[in-house]
């Protein structure tokens, strides 16, 4: 997808609870699961050239027999041009080589944080911290014979990205969703339908979207392995541009019910979201 500057998750929206499903059967009520996630995303500008950034991600998660809350936040090192992270994608602050950082904020610079970065520092080495998310998945209807499983989740995005990286919208965002999820012998369906609440500075083109996510994974071996793919899009989010889509592709190796290690591609489906995104991590229990 060349002609156009880039803009991941984990993608923390309909591939995670992927991730979540095959591993949280065996986890004891109660218990914490650490994370770590490396990611790189990347892309193409219109006179070819390359560039990425990359994520390193900490995380937290909680798992309870009918919820579960997983808390994440990065340390990002910024590559060339710079993209905004809405939910499980990432879309780019320009298109065609032309800056429309202004689509998300009243000017193009730097914007509002909950950390700015008076002295610069984070800056000078182009690195600083990512936006702050908070997942919550609460079970309303456990599966039971041709019925699915029936779950509300939810997100509150904290605006804790360092300014200079003009990577975030400097505002809260808050999603909610229903989610429906069936397992059928080694196979297992997902499909979710949300409303995201973006946080909006004044002049700024930014509408809510409605997001939409629909996947299958399914057990390998004797459920060791684990292979899923899945689609995430959102209706437009920003007047006048592409509405943002993606595809996933991923691989988790569950070594117990308290260890996996998680490998997870995207490609963007269109100019609103990047070329790619590659990552691998590991859930581990505490």
């Amino acid at each position: 997808m060349s002609g156009r500057s880039i803009n991941i998750t984990l993608i923390l929206s309909g591939i995670v609870l992927f991730l979540i499903s095959f591993s949280e059967a065996g986890i004891a009520q109660g218990k914490f699961i650490g994370n770590a996630t490396l990611q790189v995303v990347g892309g193409n500008f219109s006179d070819g050239s390359h560039y990425a950034s990359t994520y390193v991600y900490g995380g937290l998660r909680y798992q309870e027999q009918r919820f579960n809350l997983n808390l994440n936040i990065p340390v990002v090192f910024a590559g060339n041009g710079s993209f905004t992270q809405v939910g499980g994608i990432y879309i780019p602050n320009s298109h065609n080589g032309e800056d429309s950082g202004g689509m998300w904020h009243n000017d193009s610079t730097s914007h509002g944080s909950m950390m700015d970065d008076e002295n610069g520092m984070m800056s000078s080495l182009n690195a600083g911290i990512g936006d702050l998310y908070l997942y919550g998945s609460y079970k309303v209807f456990l599966q039971k014979n041709v019925l699915p499983e029936i779950s509300l989740d939810s997100y509150i995005k904290f605006p804790t990205a360092t300014s200079s990286l003009n990577i975030g919208t400097g505002k809260f965002d808050f999603n909610i969703a229903v989610s429906l999820r069936k397992t059928f012998n080694k196979f297992l369906f997902y499909t979710q339908l949300g409303y995201l609440f973006v946080g909006k500075t004044e002049g700024s083109d930014v509408v809510n979207p409605v997001t939409f996510s629909i996947g299958i994974g399914a057990y390998l071996g004797k459920g060791n392995h684990a292979l899923f793919a899945g689609y995430d899009s959102y209706s437009t989010i920003v007047n006048g541009f592409a509405s943002p889509k993606q595809f996933a592709l991923g691989y988790s190796y569950i070594v117990s019910p308290t260890l996996s290690y998680n490998f997870i591609t995207s490609f963007g489906l269109n100019n609103s979201t990047s070329d790619f995104s590659l990552s691998g991590g590991i859930n581990f229990g505490i």
